[in-house]
């Protein structure tokens, strides 16, 4: 076993509680390179790495380009040990994509392939990982990039994605984000309703505050504009 299941629990709840102190984070990373210096081939530590590393940039206000770039560092380096580790795959496309966007779709369009590629990895290895995340990354993909004959952007098929993250996670706000989202896109009110109001009637929760917020504040700003 990579890790020791207390061990994974206890780097799993920090990266849980990164908006209950800011200091989690680091500590979930310091935990990571420590096991990294007990087994320097354990891919699953650098999976969680890279994971951290998307938090990071979620939280920054900058420097997100160089957070999401040494995320990718980590996630390859997990997948170049075991190609068939699920958080090295997932996130190393999470990623990814999020390098491209901070850098420019343009000067990313390379990326698309291999971002497609981890993430088509990971349904296969996992579909139902963190919450249908799998389904719910590929979909948002398919969703924001550029259409034929340009590149593959095809929201239809993004949406049918994000209805089976929902199914696998039916209380997971980010999937009624991008549901709502997509529909919206659509002009499909009606089917987006019941994920906007799931959204705006989020009870608080201190664990994901300031993440929930985002997600209400981007879909009202998305509806008023």
């Amino acid at each position: 076993m990579e890790i020791a299941n207390d061990e994974y629990v206890k780097i799993r709840t920090l990266i849980k509680d990164r908006e209950l102190d800011e200091k989690n984070l680091d500590l979930a990373e310091e935990l990571l390179m420590n096991l990294l210096k007990q087994n320097p081939k354990c891919s699953r530590c650098y999976g969680l790495l890279c994971e951290v590393y998307y938090w990071r940039g979620e939280e920054s206000a900058m420097n997100k380009m160089a957070i999401y770039e040494k995320g990718v560092q980590f996630g390859n380096k997990g997948v170049e040990l075991d190609p068939s580790n699920i958080e090295s795959n997932f996130w190393l496309a999470v990623n990814n994509g999020l390098y491209g966007l901070e850098k420019g779709i343009v000067s990313s369009f390379f990326l698309l392939e291999p971002i497609e590629t981890h993430f088509q990895k990971s349904l296969k290895i996992d579909e139902s990982y963190f919450y249908g995340g799998p389904h719910r990354a590929i979909g948002w993909f398919y969703f924001q990039i550029p259409s034929w004959p340009i590149s593959k952007g095809d929201p239809k098929k993004g949406l049918t994605h994000i209805r089976k993250a929902l199914e696998y996670g039916p209380d997971f706000p980010l999937n009624h984000y991008y549901a709502a989202r997509i529909l919206l896109s659509m002009r499909n009110r009606k089917e987006a309703n019941p994920h906007i109001e799931f959204l705006l009637a989020l009870p608080r929760n201190d664990r994901y505050k300031r993440e929930e917020l985002r997600y209400k504040n981007d879909i009202q700003n998305y509806l008023y504009k």
